[in-house]
């Protein structure tokens, strides 16, 4: 379950700004009012006190009271109330109201109080009430002639103004507190969000180096020094982790650039049998290319033994090597097990080799020296028995003798026709055998082959048939080597065609290039036999029997034919016939004549 966000520390720092400037200016306001509010009740008190007294000393010497006494007092009042204004309530000793003047006037209770703390101990009373229809009372006892008490005089002011002067005061600093509250917040706000955007720049920036990105650095300027310390440290820490995931990644990329690169298939498998790295020869092998095989378990991508096992056996601590057919592939496994720093196994690295090639050659080697050895023994066991016949006492009959000696002249030639052949067979496969290709004409040609040829076809009552429709057509061919392939055609289908059948020699050009055939007529080729018409030594059985021919006149058309960038096709249907082809450039073709 994710975490509850708990707000950034911009809103925290400013939150907590603004409540200790709130609790602050709380403070200093209710402070300055609550002196203000004292300074007010004391001043209006102190005045209205003052102006009772000033009245009670102009009034006290009239008391006791003559008997104009009340016109008196009514006079006095009258001209205190021209000078202070507000109501002035005058009492007699027994609290009886003897004169008053007044536009409004405060309770009788209020009034009440006033005349009795007049006339109490203290000898005065003031009392302020400062709120809207509020009074400001004071009483001062009247002091006759005689110096004894013969009442009070009360006065009375609205304290509408001082509570106005106070409300002004107080909406003053309300508004004070508000501005600078929402100046204070603002300025919070401001220095928060300084300091939020500097970790949020840090927490960019170690989202950064998370991602892989080294190159974000963070601003050391204008910050606390607590900051810029971190930033320091972080700069100097990105800096380094940067060169080292660098290094790493250089690494990692040479080291990637070699596996794939690499001759050989690699897998790295962990100890659960699943893929890691891999790489494209690998795939090739596995048959599996075009897979993404990471995380794949080795199980699942072969079902062969012999691969399985050696894995197995490599994540058992054991070295193991191996070949294996995968497929159409014989491969060498290699699997080497990998250790941890505890020396226990964690994976292991499978190289797989494709020996197809030299496996096909070590045996096409095996079957060549042995080919080679049953060809070569056929003559030179003839030759040796004819040579013990002649030493027995054949040599003194001349007719024998001479027939021995032209059977081993024979024998001579055909082991001389093997080793001519085997030579030119190396020279071919070696490339030391240089073409001499310019433009030939292809009637030329193929009459050079009917003129070595006619004499054997008509031994053999096999009609040969020249076919060119365009006598001036040339092609770029090697003209000796050639006329050697078409001789071989003509000389493999004149040992497989009967008497009154024809062999066609054709030439014809298809766009850039020229094709030959050589067509017969005999018993054709079974498709078991199709494919191995060029390997060395094969022979149908019926040449093999008769004992004409190396078998290696086909194998060296083939690597003839190679020679020129072209290849040999073979079509045959038995009882129809077989025909071999080939194509060459034509001369004026836009392809370019290019040297082997």
């Amino acid at each position: 379950m994710p975490a509850r966000r708990r707000g950034s520390i911009r809103l925290w720092q400013t939150e907590l700004f603004v409540i200790v400037i709130m609790v602050a200016i709380l403070i200093l306001s209710g402070s300055l009012s609550a002196g203000l509010k004292s300074t007010l009740t004391r001043m209006t008190e102190t005045s209205e006190l003052r102006n009772a007294s000033a009245f009670a000393q102009r009034l006290g010497p009239e008391f006791p009271l003559g008997p104009s006494g009340s016109q008196q007092i009514r006079e006095v009042i009258a001209e205190y109330r021209d000078i202070y204004g507000g109501g002035i309530w005058v009492y007699n000793d027994r609290g009886e109201l003897l004169e008053s003047a007044f536009d409004a006037a405060p309770l009788d209770g209020v009034l009440e109080s006033a005349r009795l703390g007049a006339l109490g101990q203290h000898g005065s009373y003031a009392l302020s009430d400062l709120r809207p229809s509020g009074w400001i009372v004071a009483g001062k006892p009247l002091v006759g002639r005689d110096g004894a008490n013969h009442g009070a005089v009360v006065t009375a002011s609205s304290a509408d103004q001082p509570a106005a002067i106070l409300k002004s005061v107080r909406d003053r600093l309300w508004t004070t507190f508000w501005t600078s509250l929402i100046i204070a917040g603002l300025i919070g706000f401001a220095f928060s969000e300084i300091i939020a955007r500097r970790i949020r720049a840090m927490s960019d920036a170690a989202a950064s180096i998370d991602a892989g990105n080294f190159d974000q650095r963070l601003s050391t300027s204008l910050v606390p020094d607590e900051i810029q310390g971190l930033a320091e440290s972080y700069n100097s820490m990105a800096e380094r982790l940067g060169k080292a995931f660098n290094a790493i990644q250089e690494n990692e990329r040479q080291i990637a650039a070699v596996v794939e690169s690499m001759a050989e298939g690699v897998l790295a498998i962990d100890a659960e049998e699943r893929v890691r790295v891999v790489n494209p020869e690998a795939l090739r092998l596995l048959g599996l290319e075009g897979r993404d095989l990471v995380g794949e378990r080795m199980t699942d991508l072969t079902d062969s033994e012999d691969v399985l096992n050696i894995v197995r056996g490599a994540l058992a601590s054991r070295n193991a090597s191996s070949r294996a057919q995968l497929g159409r592939f014989m491969v060498m496994l290699h699997c080497t097990p990998l250790f941890d720093e505890l020396d226990g196994v964690e994976g292991a690295v499978l190289l797989i080799s494709d020996v197809t090639e030299r496996h096909r050659l070590e045996d096409a080697q095996r079957r060549f020296v042995a080919d080679a050895s049953h060809e070569m023994r056929t003559p030179i066991a003839a030759l040796k028995g004819m040579l013990e016949l002649l030493d027995d006492g054949a040599k003194e009959n001349p007719e024998v003798r001479d027939d021995f000696i032209q059977t081993m002249q024979g024998e001579v030639d055909r082991l001389g026709r093997l080793v001519a052949d085997l030579l030119t067979l190396a020279r071919l496969e070696a490339g030391s055998l240089r073409l001499k290709r310019n433009p030939e004409y292809v009637l030329e040609m193929l009459e050079d082959v009917t003129g070595v040829m006619q004499t054997l076809a008509e031994q053999s009552g096999v009609t040969l048939s020249v076919e060119v429709l365009d006598p001036e057509t040339q092609a770029i061919a090697d003209h000796d080597r050639i006329v050697q392939v078409l001789l071989s055609f003509t000389d493999n289908a004149l040992k497989h065609s009967s008497a009154g059948t024809t062999i066609h020699l054709r030439a014809q050009r298809r766009g850039a290039k020229v094709r030959f055939e050589v067509a017969d007529e005999g018993a054709g080729i079974g498709a078991e036999e199709l494919s191995r018409v060029f390997e060395r030594f094969y022979r149908a059985d019926d040449a093999r029997a008769s004992g004409s021919g190396t078998g290696l006149g086909l194998a060296i058309t083939k690597e003839i034919i190679e020679a020129h960038e072209a290849e040999i096709t073979v079509e045959s249907m038995p009882g129809v016939g077989t025909t071999f082809a080939f194509e060459l450039p034509a001369v004026g073709a836009a392809e370019p004549l290019t040297e082997p």
